[in-house]
């Protein structure tokens, strides 16, 4: 009997390391490993359908197949900035790695908002621009000529392709993947809320670097382990900077406008939501060096005899593997714990401070110990830049943990236990399940219980009343205790919108909207309650928000009444945020 061929789980396809101008500088051309479908030509797999149009040219390029033998034979196409093939390889592969990461730290698998596949469109249009468009479902990716006068190191006029920054690309996905997790984070209700799309967005690119051995390896020789140097490790879509004619990556991890030294005050002044997510990364990179530094404090004692004084000269081979090791270890920690969090913020009005508390928590419940310090490195991080959380008592971790509810919830289980095992059967708004149509029934039905459990408990879970709430979505959460007991969780959001507030000029078109996320364990105990009330406090903040925006918007001045009733929406779309920042 002849024994059948195995597929192969994983797939090897070639990108440029960051992108083509530090990749033709420094030789950095990689090898992203990828989870291995069948895919279309295109490529188009089961989540992500790559579409090569150029709306400015009326142009369809080939599409590339990448289960062609020769394609698979040689991990893929060559990395070429002439070839629109290899373009359309990058973005699949940077996308899928993006998603793999998130999927890693959430434990089950993800499918982009509306049950759709996310499109990506590598030549979408010419133009110094690329933006994650939330009523498509897509990235839509530009292309432009760099700056004649001072392109950096880019030929002056050359073309330069935003698809092919392995930065932006992780950037837009991110973005993707944020609004599938939390769509109202799109609803731009205080500084934070966008600058946290922005910033959170630059954190999984900045930290996928530490994935990239050669890149990181170079780095850690050029810095001598000191990374907090500037290096194309820690900065931004260099080339899209560079060719813009700024003189400087697009942006970087690192506090730059203040040498290096945290500023509390720019938390009260900075408020341009790139450079208020800026604060952002500044802050977890900030945690990840500190904790990196005492990781391998005991390999640099041993490599110096104990003084810690590293010597003149290139470090030893061996010394800079381990160190890549320890820094792409703790990398890839930050990273997970970042991404964890999501399972505890709140669905509506994010801050700073929420973001902390949902770090702290995600990792405790992962850690309890924290023997290696992460959490208070990030506490510290957040405070020397003046991000507090609110109603916080002090800055011990005991503070910052979300607390359970104040009297005893059940969540309603029976007779839907059995689902709890069925991790895959996610349910979202947008009836987005998976699984055969008796499990998306009962998801269905389930949804309902649950709304109905919301209605009940409407004051204990932080709710209104007198709002009808909505199910945004639920699933179950796994994760494994340091005991190595499974630990199975129920993960709940419920949003209540003011429906008239719509209408309110105040406003400027964005909904006031109060929400919960609820957090239960397999005994359908309620463990978290993480709301956002709607509090006459938090309209009123929305409003003063919109107000001080109102004051600086030139176009007030002549628009129609249809921007002026959305123009909220208008400021703070995708495509407008990175209009002139990209």
């Amino acid at each position: 009997m002849q024994v059948p061929y195995v597929t192969p789980a994983r797939r090897s396809l070639q990108i440029f390391g960051l992108d083509p101008m530090i990749a033709r500088t420094e030789r950095r051309r990689i090898t992203l490993d990828v989870v291995n479908e069948p895919l279309e030509q295109g490529p188009q797999g089961s989540r992500i359908q790559v579409i090569d149009y150029d709306a400015s040219t009326r142009t369809l390029y080939e599409p590339v197949d990448l289960d062609a033998p020769a394609v698979l034979m040689n991990d893929g196409l060559t990395p070429s900035e002439a070839d629109p093939r290899f373009h359309q390889q990058m973005v699949y592969a940077v996308a899928m790695k993006t998603l793999e990461n998130f999927e890693l730290a959430l434990g089950r698998k993800l499918r982009f908002k509306n049950a759709k596949r996310l499109r990506i469109f590598p030549h979408a249009f010419e133009g110094a621009n690329a933006y994650y468009d939330p009523a498509k479902v897509a990235l839509l990716f530009g292309y432009f000529c760099a700056d004649p006068d001072d392109p950096g190191p880019n030929l002056p006029g050359q073309t330069v392709f935003t698809c092919l920054s392995h930065d932006v690309i992780a950037h837009e996905t991110t973005h993707a993947l944020v609004d599938r997790l939390r769509e109202h984070f799109a609803d731009a209700t205080n500084h934070d809320v966008p600058a946290f799309h922005e910033g959170f967005s630059d954190i999984v690119a900045i930290f996928q670097h530490f994935s990239f051995r050669e890149v990181l390896a170079d780095s850690i020789r050029q810095t001598r382990a000191n990374l907090r140097n500037p290096t194309s490790l820690v900065a931004l879509a260099s080339q899209f900077g560079y060719a813009t004619g700024s003189g400087r990556a697009l942006r970087d991890a690192i506090d730059g406008e203040t040498g290096g030294k945290p500023d509390p005050a720019q938390m009260r002044t900075l408020f341009e939501p790139h450079d208020r997510g800026s604060i952002l990364v500044a802050a977890v990179f900030d945690a990840f060096f500190h904790v990196y530094q005492r990781r391998i404090s005991d390999l640099i004692r041993i490599a110096t005899g104990g003084t810690g004084v590293l010597p003149a000269g290139d470090l030893h081979p061996d010394l800079v593997n381990r160190i890549a090791k320890e820094a792409s270890k703790t990398a890839q920690n930050v990273l997970m714990m970042c991404i964890r969090a999501f399972e505890y913020l709140p669905p509506v009005d994010l801050t700073y401070g929420d973001f902390l508390r949902a770090l702290v928590t995600a990792d405790y419940e992962m850690v309890p110990e924290d023997d290696a310090g992460l959490r208070g490195a990030m506490i510290e991080a957040f405070r020397v830049r003046g991000i507090y959380a609110e109603d916080a008592f002090s800055l011990s971790e005991d503070s910052l943990l979300w607390k359970p509810p104040a009297r005893g919830l059940e969540l309603p289980l029976k007779p839907y236990e059995q689902r709890l095992a069925e991790n895959a059967r996610a349910f979202d708004r947008w009836g987005n399940t998976v699984g055969d149509d008796t499990s998306a029934k009962a998801m269905r039905a389930w949804a309902a219980e649950l709304v109905k459990w919301a209605r009940q408990h409407a004051p204990a879970l932080g709710l209104d009343g007198g709002a009808d709430p909505q199910l945004s979505g639920f699933h179950t959460n796994f994760r494994v205790a340091p005991s190595g007991e499974l630990m199975v969780e129920l993960v709940a959001q419920f949003v209540q919108t003011d429906k008239e507030s719509a209408d309110d000029p105040e406003l400027g078109g964005v909904p006031f909207r109060g929400g919960t996320t609820v957090i239960g364990g397999a005994d359908g105990r309620v463990r978290y309650v993480i709301s956002k009330p709607m509090s006459a406090m938090r309209r009123a903040r929305q409003k003063d928000y919109v107000r001080e925006l109102d004051s600086t918007d030139a176009a007030l001045a002549w628009c129609d009444d249809k921007y002026e009733a959305r123009r909220m929406k208008a400021r703070t779309s995708f495509a407008a945020l990175h209009r002139g920042t990209r």
